[in-house]
């Protein structure tokens, strides 16, 4: 089990959102779904943006085309929203989690377009649990 994951990122064909896949390895073989199991003593997880394989995505103006900025976590398990963003720093974020009781957060992973006109794209809300699975 791994505190760290490779996110493949996409906008969607609305061009709204960012449609997000999440993998082990860097080379984008071993893909996995929320809930994101992370070890209890981890104290983290992390997320960094890799890039799509030509092979990967037909479609080249879709390639490589947004940039991670940062992230938005909250416990799943309270009624209050935390709104804070988490920066991210050469497109890697990461997320404090506690060491001493399993908690689930849910992560908005949250990207942004390059060029001239900037536009903010929001992740599906993949979950993060630190405990044994």
């Amino acid at each position: 089990m791994s505190s760290l994951f490779y996110v493949q990122v996409a906008p969607d064909p609305t061009d709204s959102y960012a449609l997000c896949n999440y993998f082990t390895d860097y080379e984008c073989t071993q893909q996995v779904w929320s809930p994101l199991q992370v070890p209890l003593d981890a104290g983290l997880v992390r997320f960094v943006l890799v890039p799509y394989l030509a092979s990967a995505n037909p479609d080249p103006d879709k390639s490589n085309t947004l940039l991670l900025v940062g992230a938005i976590a909250d416990r799943v398990d309270t009624p209050v929203i935390d709104p804070t963003l988490i920066p991210a720093a050469v497109n890697t974020v990461t997320v404090a989690l506690s060491t001493s009781q399993v908690v689930m957060k849910g992560m908005v992973l949250v990207f942004s377009s390059q060029g001239a006109e900037t536009k903010l794209y929001a992740s599906s809300d993949p979950q993060v649990e630190n405990g044994e699975t």
